[in-house]
């Protein structure tokens, strides 16, 4: 090989290393773009499952006419109980309690289509009435229900305590996340209006078994009528915000025939 054909072919042998040292630069330039770049993807929305517990009885509080003696001091419930939360740390103060009436069913109902008798959240909601402590001070208080306005029973509607629908009672006091166990008891008495043994009756003669009007407990009985008509609804309010329970209270107890 002449000395001009040998330096030629250095020469290409050379451009030939530089050439694949500058792609070897550019191969791991580029790995290390696509390491260090990462998708941020939202965690997956929180999950609940829950059981239903139908005929039992609890006490209920409020107006002095829950102390009488008779069937009156105690209500039939239905049990909301969590069965398994995931992730295990959700707050409950960012889980919503909503009593939802769907007005539509109602014939003739004058108020707007939705209208809410509980809303608010499972922290404000842990108060055990009839013990000393006092309620929180964002206590849930009962709104309105289609046909059913709470104005005309114990006190009127927005002063009376979320307590006359239901309780929400956790697996151990002073808890802040949502633990299975936790159960919300709902009062049950789709027959009407409770019995009233109290003399203070407003619905029939003083001093003789009446239905009770001025401070009824539970669901309007309206609720049990229909599939659509009322729902109980827990919401998450954190990131990402779902729907965690949603459950029609015809479900919670069959129409009394």
């Amino acid at each position: 090989m002449s000395q001009r054909g040998w330096r030629r072919h250095a020469r290409r042998g050379v451009a030939n290393i530089i050439a694949q040292i500058l792609l070897l630069a550019i191969t791991i330039a580029i790995f290390s773009v696509l390491f260090t770049f990462h998708f941020n993807t939202p965690p997956p929305p929180p999950n609940v499952t829950f059981v239903i517990k139908s005929g039992g009885s609890n006490p209920v509080w409020g107006d002095p006419t829950d102390e009488q003696a008779g069937s009156y001091s105690l209500l039939n419930t239905t049990q909301i109980i969590i069965a398994g939360v995931s992730p295990t740390n959700l707050l409950l103060s960012n889980i919503e309690f909503t009593f939802e009436c769907n007005n539509e069913s109602q014939t003739g109902s004058a108020y707007s289509p939705i209208t809410y008798l509980v809303q608010g959240s499972l922290a404000a909601m842990t108060w055990f009435p009839g013990d000393t402590s006092e309620p929180s001070a964002n206590a849930p208080k009962i709104g309105y229900c289609a046909t059913f306005n709470a104005a005309g029973f114990g006190g009127g509607s927005n002063s009376v305590y979320y307590n006359r629908l239901g309780l929400f009672v956790p697996i151990a006091p002073g808890q802040t996340d949502l633990t299975v166990g936790d159960t919300f008891i709902l009062y049950i008495h789709n027959g009407g209006y409770p019995l009233d043994y109290s003399n203070d009756c407003s619905q029939g003669s003083s001093g003789n078994p009446c239905l009770d009007g001025d401070d009824y407990h539970g669901a309007p009985p309206w609720c049990f009528t229909s599939q659509t008509a009322c729902s109980i609804i827990l919401s998450y309010t954190g990131t990402p915000s779902t729907t965690l329970i949603d459950i029609p209270v015809y479900s919670l107890a069959p129409p009394v025939a």
